[in-house]
């Protein structure tokens, strides 16, 4: 099975390489197997319209065959068809393939040049479409997996089988009823010990990853809960009601609701920080500036927008030259500018248009004054 999203390598991988034949697939896909012929179709229709357009620049016909030969092979291949998502970039080149499942939906498009065009896979990782969700009650400790556009899966927890009796009562000698622990303190006591318990289970579960946990807990477990944890990327909001009252459906649409907006506050903070960045001159919104900066290594940081259709040239020192709109000699300048930034080990992130200040499709915050 293919990643579904690439890393940081395969991204500086993709941007650096350079040949005549660069063929990059993004197709639209489905994660339901009756609906995949589409996918299909379109893709023999694609690799055909790429043979094509390299017959006519005149390449060599037995390099041609060791390009396309990979990409026919795929659509005779059972076990890529049988786990799609909700689309698929794929790059060839001479001895050279790279397929990736990605999460969000993207327009088919095909690109022949002599680099990858990575501009849709930037915009795929630019958001995370993943988060964890632990339901956490007096009776359960449930732990899902939420992607975009899979079920909401469920995750085994490995836990003492008397987990619960934590915060169970006991008895005294003379066979009365009591609290395990007595008073508001103790009580407090029991709760943190059972979601330590609950945590140390969460952490064996997701491991180092880098994708939120939102909290689904009742009222009294949910501070309990915040005061142990030891996760980086606990969400600060959780479900706000108790999950024993809500149904799948509901508690999946409450942690997406509050994806969204851990998007939206992470990218006020980003501009907020570009905005004390730009104060001190170590960052800039002119896109001449930014590609002159791209070029030498400057970007620590780069948001654009990820709708910009700018084509042009940039050249080895960073001198842009817009142009009128596509051709063979042109690329998008934008994505060019990312790659460039990845080559050189800085981030870059894509970002709807009315998310960008007017009048310009980048913004970057520099590693020094540029």
């Amino acid at each position: 099975m293919q990643p579904v999203l690439p890393t940081q390598t395969d991204l500086r991988e993709l941007t650096s390489h350079r040949d005549e034949a660069c063929i990059s697939i993004y197709l639209r896909s489905s994660p339901i197997p009756r609906e995949s012929d589409e996918s299909r179709i379109a893709l023999k229709g694609a690799v055909a319209h790429a043979e094509r357009e390299l017959k006519e620049k005149g390449m060599d016909p037995e390099q041609l065959r060791e390009i396309i030969g990979p990409l026919e092979d795929l659509d005779d291949d059972p076990a890529f068809w049988t786990d799609q998502t909700r689309g698929f970039a794929i790059f060839a080149a001479p001895g050279f393939l790279r397929v990736f499942r990605l999460v969000n939906d993207l327009r088919n498009h095909l690109a022949v040049g002599d680099r990858f065009d990575i501009g849709m896979l930037l915009r795929a990782v630019s958001f995370s479409h993943e988060a964890f969700v632990l339901s956490l009650t007096e009776g359960t400790i449930e732990l899902y997996a939420l992607t975009s556009n899979q079920p909401v899966r469920h995750l085994e927890l490995q836990l003492p089988d008397d987990v619960h009796s934590v915060l169970e009562y006991t008895t005294s000698e003379d066979d009365a009823p009591m609290p395990r622990a007595q008073g508001a303190r103790g009580e407090k006591t029991e709760q943190r010990k059972y979601c330590r318990i609950a945590q140390d289970a969460v952490l064996d579960a997701i491991g180092d990853s880098t994708i939120p946990l939102i909290l689904a807990a009742s009222i009294d477990l949910e501070p309990a809960y915040r005061a142990v944890n030891h996760y980086r990327h606990l969400a600060e909001q959780g479900v706000g009601a108790n999950p024993e009252s809500l149904s799948l459906v509901d508690l999946t649409e409450r942690a997406r609701a509050i994806l969204d907006d851990l998007h939206a506050a992470d990218l006020t903070s980003w501009w907020e920080h570009f905005e004390l960045e730009r104060s001190r001159d170590k960052a800039t919104a002119d896109l001449g500036h930014v590609a002159r900066a791209a070029t030498a290594a400057a970007i620590d940081e780069l948001v654009f927008d990820m709708d910009s259709t700018l084509e042009g040239s940039i050249d080895e020192a960073g001198a842009l030259q817009v142009a009128q709109g596509a051709s063979a000699d042109t690329y998008g300048i934008v994505d060019e500018i990312a790659a460039r930034v990845l080559r050189a080990g800085g981030t870059a992130r894509a970002v709807r248009s009315d998310d960008m200040p007017a009048g310009s499709p980048v913004a970057a915050v520099l590693r020094y004054p540029y």
